[in-house]
């Protein structure tokens, strides 16, 4: 039982009362989401009890007014002694001179998360909590506010203030809601409740009946679980331990060998450079969706991408479903398993640019600089000095990396927004590479097409786009010279720069010696900010 239910069973006679004794503990359904319940309570006075799931209890509040949808009304919530979860459940009536005596409905119920990163136990000993509800009657965002105690006042509980967020469930008349006076777990009446008839409640907080999975409210708090689900697995990080896996033809030439007589590169050295800079590399590619080029017989031969799983492959490969229309596709959420694509021959990752675990959330922007014909690499370094002082002026940090061919990207990471759509990412990243090319048409162009791309730069925008892939930073490159894709120090973009020097056999050592990105994770961005920015500076 839990301990923090003193006061609970303290108030209460159970021999009197059908309220749940807070015993019933083992019986409590597990569940994915949190659970939220309000009741409508006809004692002494009418009110409404908020209360939500937090650890083995519900915290709870009386409303004496019952929550509002309008966010201009402040509704009085008044914090009450914890609850058992089992309450989730009670609808009857509890027995005059009882404490809290009279008919109680379960007026709405359904799931809620915290709305940010923060512990929900925590946001309440500081005084402030955000959340969001999923319910039948109540859905969006919402905030409880501790008040500060009144001078000199003996308060023996706190009072906050329960306010409506504006969003798509608010509304300026809050009659609508308080008239659906019917209980959402039994149909019933207060009147009806009250004398005992019609339907019993169906269960909800206990192992009882199993509720249908249908209705806006379980939609709605799928979605949430899922957000709720993706920041956990996101904050958590990748694991970055791995070793060596079993290959079969580790000998088996992946690189042939060039004319200056560099050695060629097997499965095995793939494997072992892949090995070396998985704690890397996995940071840039964990749950997102990743798609891979496979050279089974090496690079001169026949090669091609693949995006799902093929048969065998689900049970040594993770998959997520990003929508219905579309097979799985694979994902590596893990250093052992980025290693071990060294067996499939895989040569290239190019995973896609979402927050991880959140396909529809931007979580960088890429901008591909392009050198067309006659372009000397000396003019890409410049460009991409240019774009990085035009995305400082944006509040953007950014960073470079080779392209592991002739390009350079440059990569601004973004801070996680559920509000920030691809649409807008594509959109700033097409503005601001527009705007280089309106200043420079003799140097930059964002046309695709090579007739117009001769001896200038093409900034390719369109990677900034759900499910548009880029090189991940170090992915080896199918490049005769086994290149890979080196992520740099903006002390190394310079003139002298030679991409061709970060290779299979150098790149470990290189990233160990140079230390670059140490700062990307801390030096993300908000676009929504970055956004406004720019069309103020349009304006």
């Amino acid at each position: 039982m839990p301990r923090n239910l003193t006061d609970y069973r303290t108030k209460r006679n159970f021999e009197r009362t059908p309220e749940p004794s807070g015993a019933e503990g083992r019986n409590i359904a597990p569940s994915d989401h949190l659970r939220f319940v309000v009741q409508k309570h006809d004692a002494r006075r009418l009110h409404y009890d908020l209360r939500l799931e937090i650890g083995d209890v519900f915290k709870s509040w009386a409303v004496t007014r019952g929550p509002s949808l309008d966010p201009a009304e402040k509704r009085l919530a008044v914090e009450v002694e914890d609850h058992p979860l089992a309450y989730g459940d009670f609808e009857g009536t509890i027995p005059p001179g009882e404490y809290g005596g009279g008919t109680v409905m379960i007026w709405d119920r359904g799931f809620w998360a915290p709305d940010g990163h923060d512990d929900p136990a925590d946001c309440l000993a500081k005084g402030e909590l955000k959340f969001v509800l999923a319910g039948h009657k109540l859905r969006g965002g919402w905030v409880l506010v501790r008040m500060k105690p009144k001078s000199g006042s003996n308060e023996k509980r706190s009072n906050w203030l329960l306010i409506k967020h504006r969003d798509r469930w608010a509304r300026s008349n809050n009659r609508k809601v308080l008239q659906g006076d019917l209980s959402v777990a039994s149909g019933r009446t207060m009147a009806k409740i009250a004398k005992g008839e019609g339907a019993q409640p169906d269960a909800f907080m206990t192992k009882g009946e199993k509720l249908p999975s249908s209705g806006k409210w379980n939609e709605q708090a799928t979605a949430l679980e899922r957000r709720r689900t993706a920041r956990v697995r996101r904050d958590a990080g990748p694991s970055t331990t791995a070793r060596m896996p079993k290959l079969s033809t580790p000998t088996r030439v992946l690189w042939p060998p060039r004319e200056d007589k560099t050695a060629a590169i097997t499965k095995r050295a793939l494997a072992d450079y892949l090995l070396s800079v998985a704690p890397w590399m996995i940071e840039h590619i964990y749950g997102r969706p990743t798609s891979l080029l496979r050279a089974p017989e090496g690079i001169s031969k026949e090669s091609f991408f693949q995006r799902h799983p093929l048969p065998g492959q689900a049970d040594k490969i993770a998959t997520v479903v990003v929508d219905k229309d579309h097979d799985p596709y694979l994902q590596i959420n893990d250093a052992q398993t980025l290693v071990s694509m060294a067996q499939l021959s895989v040569i290239e990752f190019h995973p896609w640019n979402c927050m991880p675990f959140q396909p529809y959330v931007p979580g960088r922007m890429i901008f591909d600089l392009d050198p067309g014909a006659g372009v000397a690499f000396d003019a890409l370094v410049e460009a991409a000095k240019e774009l990085r002082g035009r995305l400082e002026a944006l509040n953007l940090t950014s960073f470079c990396k080779t392209s592991g061919g002739k390009g350079l990207h440059v990569v601004v990471p973004l801070t996680p927004d559920e509000t920030t759509n691809w649409e807008q990412a594509k959109l700033f990243s097409q503005t601001v590479s527009a705007q280089m090319a309106a200043d420079s048409p003799t140097r930059f162009v964002t046309k695709m097409s090579k007739a117009v791309r001769k001896g200038r730069i093409f900034i390719d925008y369109l990677r900034n786009d759900f499910t548009a892939t880029a090189v991940a930073p170090l992915s080896p490159r199918a490049s005769p010279l086994a290149t890979v894709s080196m992520p740099l120090n903006w002390t190394q973009v310079r003139k002298d720069l030679d991409p061709a020097r970060f290779t299979i056999s150098t790149a470990a050592a290189l990233l160990k010696q140079a230390s670059p990105w140490s700062d990307y994770h801390e030096a993300a961005q908000s676009l929504k900010v970055a956004i406004g920015k720019l069309v103020e500076g349009s304006k």
